[in-house]
């Protein structure tokens, strides 16, 4: 291999084929007989640098001509290309597609029921004890490429709100859709559940991405970017809203016991749902398992953040209708004041209602229930596991013979105690004979 450079250009010769060696994008087989130029022009004062390679191969059998083939690229086309080629791989439809959904909500809301509905399963649901994990898949393509959902399911309404954490993570933070389901038949309970594990979920997402931010990645920005981009950018109400960086869907269920409702308290309940649901960047949608096209449709919103299928094209946000709201597509202004502020001159009016606002007009309707948080009782005799049943039967044995201890000592300061009066009694009783005595 001969190499000819022009005495301007030969460094600059060398530097781009170490980048080029270095994109590793292109590769050529140079034979002996093979040439590679480097050339580097001067134009209107801007330096470009452009790689000159042309091949030969001659055949060693007899009889067959030599072929000669030459192409022209300059660094920048290499890069372009390379660019290019990462995008179409990453859009390609052979690439797998890999998510996370995590239901929480009120306690017998439905949840198992959704998830049993969206994976297709006859199955009847269980009560969830803890969280529980289960996975969907889908198979498409002429590739028979494979999508998995990973389903995470939280029981107990918010009292184990904290476990959020263990399965989202830095990890897998962008591949999270929290939903939400609140039970429509007790509306105090289900607006009480939701402000709680909207706050929780947006404070755990922020903290990941904090912690992403502050070692240098850019997928924070990204994420937050995409929780504004649904609003649009030039929103008039975006000094009202503070949308999570990943996505939510709020699912009211027993639609069927909503729908029998008084009006104003329908209307009450669906208009605070949707400020919750606009002003944290939420979709809601309110389903029936005895209504088999809410269902389809809450499968297919469940769809759409699982494997990138179609959303529901309609919107309803009437509430004498099953209520379907994209996050993004309602407004302020669509769902109007609170009671509160209804006959107010809203003339020069600037600002939007607070959620303090409407959540003392929703308890005018829906007085809150003070009831003691109580843990759940799980009957551990149906979940048998030998090794820690051995382990807890120890313990108890413990337990009880600290318990049968701590009461034979308990006896003996008593008996201590009775003992030590009885002597200073009679110490007083003796003392007050001789004062008596003495007196006489």
């Amino acid at each position: 291999m001969s190499i000819h450079d022009r005495p301007a250009g030969s460094r600059a010769g060398e530097h781009v084929m170490d980048a080029s060696r270095k994109l590793g994008h292109e590769t050529c087989r140079l034979s002996s007989s093979s040439m590679v130029n480097f050339n580097v022009e001067q134009t209107h004062g801007v330096e470009s640098s452009w790689i000159s390679m042309t091949t030969s191969r001659e055949s060693t059998a007899a009889g067959k001509s030599s072929v000669k083939a030459t192409s022209v690229k300059d660094i920048w086309t290499l890069v372009k290309e390379a660019k290019e080629r990462d995008k179409k791989a990453a859009e390609s439809p052979d690439t797998s597609i890999e998510s996370t959904l995590f239901f929480a909500g009120n306690k017998n809301a439905g949840k198992s029921s959704l998830i049993l509905r969206f994976l297709d399963r006859e199955e009847t649901p269980a009560p969830t004890v803890g969280l529980e994990y289960t996975f969907g898949r889908r198979t498409r393509g002429v590739n028979a490429v494979k999508d998995v959902a990973h389903i995470w399911e939280l029981a107990g309404g918010i009292f184990l709100s904290d476990l959020i954490k263990i399965p989202v993570n830095e990890a897998n933070v962008h591949t999270v859709t929290f939903v939400i389901v609140i039970d429509l038949s007790e509306p105090a309970e289900a607006l009480k559940t939701l402000e709680h594990l909207i706050e929780k979920i947006k404070s755990t997402v922020n903290s990941l991405l904090d912690s992403l931010e502050q070692r240098g990645s850019k997928r924070p920005k990204a994420m937050r970017a995409y929780g504004w981009k649904k609003f649009g950018a030039e929103n008039v109400e975006k000094e009202f809203l503070d949308p999570c960086a990943a996505p939510i869907v709020v699912i009211g269920t027993k639609y069927d016991v909503f729908r029998d409702m008084e009006s104003e308290k329908k209307k009450m309940l669906a208009k605070t749902l949707r400020y919750i649901a606009h002003t944290n960047g939420a979709s809601l949608m309110f389903v029936s398992q005895k209504d088999e096209n809410t269902v389809a449709k809450c499968r297919q919103l469940l769809s759409h953040h699982a494997f990138k299928g179609s959303s529901p094209k309609t919107m309803s946000v009437d509430h004498n209708k099953p209520i379907v709201i994209l996050a993004g597509q309602d407004s302020l202004s669509h769902i109007g004041p609170p009671p509160s502020e209804m006959g107010r001159d809203a003339v020069g009016k600037q600002s939007a209602a607070s959620y303090r606002q409407w959540k003392d007009d929703f308890n005018k309707y829906f007085p809150p229930v003070t009831t003691d948080v109580q843990k759940e009782i799980v009957d551990f005799s149906k979940y048998p596991e030998q090794a820690i049943d051995a382990l807890r039967a120890q313990k108890d044995e413990e337990l009880e013979k600290l318990r049968r201890h701590n009461e034979r000592k308990a006896k003996e300061v008593v008996s201590l105690t009775a003992s030590v009066s009885s002597a200073k009694e009679t110490r007083r009783r003796e003392r007050a004979a001789r004062a008596a005595v003495q007196a006489q």
